[in-house]
């Protein structure tokens, strides 16, 4: 039996222009005839998150920032929080190199230090995650923190990670989480931790648990699920991870594998 159904949004739920599947109602009513919870986890923002469901936003559990915080039934449950001595040792790095944006991502918007630098590409990478943001320095930001994450358009993998891989210890995660993200949280964040905890509140077993992702940031999902489903188009090291090889996002392959599973 299927209790709790968690899905990716980029590159795995939405499709390559970023839309919703035309079949979610369907899907969503499915999930509600037969009291499914369904999560959305992502390293969206909040507010980020809920703006592609539209009037679904309300039945929907949220699992936001890549696993830091879970909102379900409209309240937070769970928050995993940056120190700041964790970020402030790395601003000399952050502000070094050019091409890469930070983002401060904080408890109720994200932060930027130079929003003059801002141009219209960037600005649409930064609209999918963050609606607003606001600037100020990161020596002084106003509010708690849950993660740092750099936006660089080249192949941030290969040309920025080496760079701020050195922060990555037994407190901190510096984690490639998109082609052109790289997110810095606690260690204890995670996707998969994230579902942990939802189903430890909720009561729900890994085996009524089907998760589906598309890239790295997704990979410890699959441990806290009986079944897992990967978008032909994810990444390789999730398809080999992953139970399951679905449809690609370009043809909505998750509310699909939904449907089937509860239609």
């Amino acid at each position: 039996m299927v209790r709790l159904i968690v899905t990716d949004m980029d590159g795995c739920l939405l499709d390559e222009n970023g839309r919703m599947p035309p079949d979610f109602d369907r899907a969503f009513d499915l999930m509600k005839e037969r009291s499914v919870i369904f999560a959305a986890a992502s390293g969206r923002s909040i507010a980020g998150l809920r703006k592609p469901f539209g009037k679904y936003a309300d039945g929907i559990t949220f699992i936001t920032d890549n696993g830091a915080r879970i909102n379900h039934d409209g309240r937070w449950i769970a928050e995993t929080m940056l120190d700041k001595e964790d970020y402030t040792v790395m601003l000399d790095d952050l502000r070094k190199y050019d091409g890469v944006l930070p983002v401060a991502c904080g408890e109720t918007s994200a932060w930027v230090e130079h929003a003059d630098l801002i141009t219209a590409e960037i600005r649409q990478e930064l609209l999918k995650y963050f609606p607003s943001w606001n600037q100020c320095s990161f020596d002084c930001i106003p509010e708690r923190v849950m993660k740092i994450a750099l936006l660089y358009f080249d192949d941030i993998e290969k040309n920025i990670y080496p760079y701020f891989k050195k922060y990555d210890n037994e407190k901190i995660c510096v984690q490639v989480t998109a082609y052109v993200w790289i997110d810095i949280y606690r260690k204890a964040v995670s996707k998969g931790n994230a579902v942990g905890t939802l189903q430890r509140i909720l009561g729900i077993a890994p085996e009524e648990t089907v998760v589906f992702g598309d890239y790295l940031n997704d990979l410890s999902m699959a441990d806290f699920a009986g079944t897992s489903c990967a978008p032909a188009n994810a990444h390789p090291d999730v398809i080999k991870r992953f139970t399951e090889t679905i449809r690609p996002n370009t043809e909505h392959g998750v509310t699909k594998k939904i449907i089937e599973l509860l239609g």
